[in-house]
C-alpha cells in the first residue's frame, strides 16, 4: 500500500485504532477496516457496537474504511454503532465516516458503509428480552450477508434493509431500567431527518441517524456501487447516521 494512501487511512481511523492506553472517549469508538491486496479474493470486516453514555460529552466516532489494490476482488467494510445517551450532555458531536478506496484495481468491488444511531433516552434503559434476541439475530444475518459473496449492487440494498430493522428494534425494544420486558414509549427515541456526508462528522445527535455507504469508483474496468445516504439528526431522540 503506497505511503500516501496509508497516511490517509491512518489519519482517519488512527485515533480510533490506537493501541495501548487511550482516553476514555476513544474506548467508545467503533471502526471496521478492510484491506485487500490479493487478486481473486474477498475481504470483509464488520464492527457492531452498542454504547451507553451518561457523561456530559457525546463524541463517539464510527468509521468504515475499505481499501483495495487487486484484480477481480471484493472488499467490504461495515461499521454500525448505537450510542444510547442516557444523561443530559452539553456537547453532542458524534462522527460517522465511510471511505472506500480503489487503487490500481481491475474488476474490483469496494464498499464502505458506516451507520451510526445516536439516541437520547431520557434516562437509563436496556433492551427487552425480545430486543436482545432480535439484536443477536441481526448480527448473525449481517455476518452471513457479508460472507455470502453477493455483488456490491446486491449487498447495498440488503444492508439498508438490515439497518432499517435495527432502527425498528431501537424504537420498540428499549425499556427503562428495572422494566424487564415492556417498552416505555416515552423513553423511545423518535428519528429526526438530516443527512450527513459520508466523510464528515454528524452534527449534534441525540437521535438515531440512518446509514450512509460509500463505494470507491472503479478503476480499469472495476465496478462498485454506493447505497443511498440516510438522515442523521441532532435532537435527543433516535436518528441514525451513515456514510455511503
Amino acid at each position: 500500500m503506497p505511503r500516501l494512501v496509508r497516511a490517509v487511512i491512518v489519519a482517519i481511523v488512527g485515533g480510533i485504532l490506537a493501541a495501548g492506553p487511550v482516553a476514555g472517549a476513544l474506548a467508545q469508538d467503533n471502526a471496521a477496516v478492510a484491506v485487500n491486496t490479493k487478486d481473486g479474493t474477498s475481504v470483509f470486516k464488520l464492527a457492531f457496537s452498542i454504547r451507553h453514555v451518561m457523561g456530559d460529552v457525546v463524541d463517539e466516532t464510527n468509521a468504515a474504511v475499505a481499501y483495495a489494490s487487486c484484480e477481480s476482488c471484493q472488499t467490504v467494510a461495515v461499521a454500525i454503532q448505537v450510542v444510547l445517551v442516557m444523561g443530559d450532555p452539553s456537547v453532542v458531536t458524534p462522527t460517522n465516516i465511510a471511505l472506500a478506496i480503489n487503487e490500481g484495481c481491475t474488476a474490483c468491488e469496494t464498499l464502505a458503509s458506516a451507520v451510526q444511531y445516536v439516541l437520547g433516552t431520557g434516562g437509563p434503559v436496556h433492551f427487552s428480552a425480545a430486543g436482545n434476541q432480535a439484536l443477536a439475530e441481526l448480527r448473525q444475518e449481517l455476518r452471513d450477508l457479508l460472507a455470502s459473496g453477493l455483488a456490491v449492487e446486491e449487498l447495498a440494498p440488503a444492508l439498508e434493509e438490515l439497518t432499517s430493522r435495527l432502527g425498528d428494534i431501537l424504537s420498540n425494544e428499549l425499556v427503562p431500567a428495572g422494566a424487564p420486558s415492556e417498552p416505555d414509549t416515552e423513553a423511545t427515541p423518535t428519528p429526526a431527518p438530516e443527512s450527513t456526508p459520508a466523510t464528515e462528522p454528524s452534527p449534534d445527535a441525540s437521535t438515531p441517524q440512518p446509514a450512509e455507504s460509500t463505494s470507491a469508483p472503479p478503476e480499469d474496468g472495476g465496478s462498485s456501487a454506493s447505497p443511498p445516504a440516510e438522515p442523521s439528526s441532532s435532537e435527543p431522540a433516535p436518528a441514525p447516521s451513515s456514510s455511503p
